[in-house]
């Protein structure tokens, strides 16, 4: 129905790298090159990243951790909180290669170093801000905190419940700002400036949103066939919610099943 909330699992990374592109407009983080200021990071490979390395799953973290989770541990990303996960799967990592390494603990890091540099109360009127404000949204969104968070900590996660149309109006905003050209929408554009190659991904399906394009961009799928350099922005979670943004034809592809 219209108001069933569908669960975004990863499309919800690309809507955590918009956030994070109005808490640059804003102030709260100087930009995507701002070296992670959290000492959380001591000690293990977030510690001297640049953010843009973090939003484009480039952290150096293949040897610890890929898409299933830990390498060393047998605890689900989302599970524990971001701080819990620093002390214990990743406490003395080092990074290794800057390379594409799909990971959800780098969507984590990201959205709760915002939280972190906003606070919890700034944080909330942002969130309100854009999607009440802005995107107009109908229905209420969740967005949640890691199982073992409590309500006062600085840990998220990249899971939203969203409405059909909700979603598809966050895709028109997003759109509208490149569009438009605001600060936000120049935030996205520079994460198609410093998009990178995937390389070869471990996905066998590769005609799927996830793993047919080439590139990746700050939490958005790029570079489809016969489009490598279209800013054609692709967000894509399982379960089989799927919205493509293509900038320069003005066109939103939203599919959700």
């Amino acid at each position: 129905k219209n108001d069933t909330k569908w669960q975004s699992m990863s499309m919800g990374k690309s809507i955590i790298s918009y956030i994070a592109g109005h808490a640059i407009c804003r102030g709260y983080i100087s930009g995507i090159n701002e070296t992670l200021d959290w000492d959380i990071f001591d000690n293990t490979l977030y510690e001297g990243q640049k953010l843009i390395n973090v939003l484009n799953m480039s952290s150096g973290s293949k040897e610890y951790k890929d898409v299933q989770g830990f390498k060393n541990s047998k605890r689900w990303v989302n599970n524990p909180t971001t701080q819990s996960v620093m002390k214990k799967e990743l406490k003395n990592s080092k990074a290794g290669d800057i390379r594409y390494n799909y990971s959800n603990m780098d969507t984590n890091v990201v959205a709760s170093y915002v939280l972190y540099k906003m606070g919890q109360d700034n944080f909330v009127k942002l969130l309100n801000e854009i999607f009440v404000n802005k995107v107009g949204i109908e229905h209420d969104i969740f967005l949640f905190k890691q199982e073992d968070a409590k309500k006062k900590t600085p840990s998220l996660t990249y899971a939203f419940y969203i409405t059909r149309y909700d979603f598809l109006r966050i895709a028109v905003a997003i759109l509208e700002d490149w569009e438009n050209d605001t600060c936000e929408g120049q935030y996205l554009k520079s994460l198609h400036e410093n998009r990178i190659e995937k390389g070869k991904t471990n996905n066998k399906n590769n005609t799927d949103a996830f793993s047919h394009p080439k590139h990746y961009g700050g939490q958005f799928h790029m570079g489809i066939s016969g489009k490598r350099d279209t800013p054609i922005f692709i967000m894509d979670g399982f379960g089989g919610q799927t919205i493509n943004i293509n900038f320069e034809d003005k066109k939103i592809i939203s599919t959700l099943s």
